[in-house]
C-alpha cells in the first residue's frame, strides 16, 4: 500500500514538471535563458510566447509540443519572433499586390513557399534534437497557421514594427552580434 501511495506520488510529481515544461513563461525575455552571448539571435530578445487561445485545437495542442520539445534546444522566442513567413505560390503573388512591405526587407518579413518546412526537418536533422517524425508536422503546420495569423494583414503591421525594433535593439546592445549574422554594422 505504502509504496503504491510513492509510486503513484512519484509520477504525479513527474507529470507536473512535464506540464510546467510545456508551458511559456509569462511575458518573458528568453534572452537570459541563453548560455553565451555568442548564441544570441534578434529573435530571443523578444516575447517567447503567443496567445494561441484563438487558434483551432489542433494548432493548441501543437504550440504546446513545439514549446515543449523546441526549447530543448534553443528558445522559443526564436522562432516566435522569426521573419519567416510560409506562403504558397499563390499566396504570394496575392500579397505582392496586397502587402507590398512584406518583400520590402527581408530581415523583417521573409515570404518564401517552404521556409519553415526546410527549418523543421533541419532542427529535426540535428544530434539529439527531441523532435521526433510524429511532432515535426505538427510543429510545422503550427508554424504556418501562425506566421500566417501573425504576420500577414493588419496583425502583420505589429509584428514588423516588432521586428524592426528587436533589430534595433540587438544592433545597439549586441553589434558583435549583429555583424556576425548579418554580416555589416552598418
Amino acid at each position: 500500500m505504502k509504496q503504491t501511495f510513492f509510486m503513484g506520488l512519484t509520477l504525479l510529481a513527474f507529470f507536473a514538471i512535464i506540464n510546467a515544461r510545456a508551458e511559456p513563461a509569462q511575458k518573458e525575455k528568453s534572452e537570459a535563458s541563453l548560455t553565451k552571448v555568442s548564441d544570441l539571435y534578434p529573435n530571443d530578445m523578444g516575447p517567447a510566447e503567443i496567445d494561441v487561445s484563438n487558434y483551432p485545437k489542433e494548432h493548441k495542442q501543437a504550440y504546446r509540443t513545439f514549446v515543449f520539445k523546441c526549447a530543448a534546444c534553443h528558445t522559443i522566442a526564436r522562432p516566435i519572433n522569426s521573419q519567416f513567413l510560409e506562403l504558397t505560390a499563390s499566396e504570394i503573388e496575392k500579397a505582392k499586390k496586397d502587402d507590398p512591405e512584406l518583400f520590402k526587407d527581408k530581415n523583417i518579413t521573409m515570404p518564401d513557399e517552404l521556409i519553415w518546412n526546410r527549418y523543421v526537418k533541419r532542427m529535426m536533422s540535428k544530434p539529439g534534437c527531441p523532435v521526433k517524425k510524429e511532432d515535426g508536422k505538427p510543429i510545422f503546420e503550427f508554424l504556418v497557421y501562425d506566421s500566417k495569423i501573425r504576420k500577414t494583414g493588419e496583425n502583420g503591421k505589429e509584428f514588423r514594427k516588432a521586428r524592426e525594433h528587436l533589430l534595433h535593439e540587438f544592433k545597439e546592445h549586441h553589434p558583435d552580434g549583429y555583424e556576425r549574422i548579418f554580416g555589416t554594422k552598418k
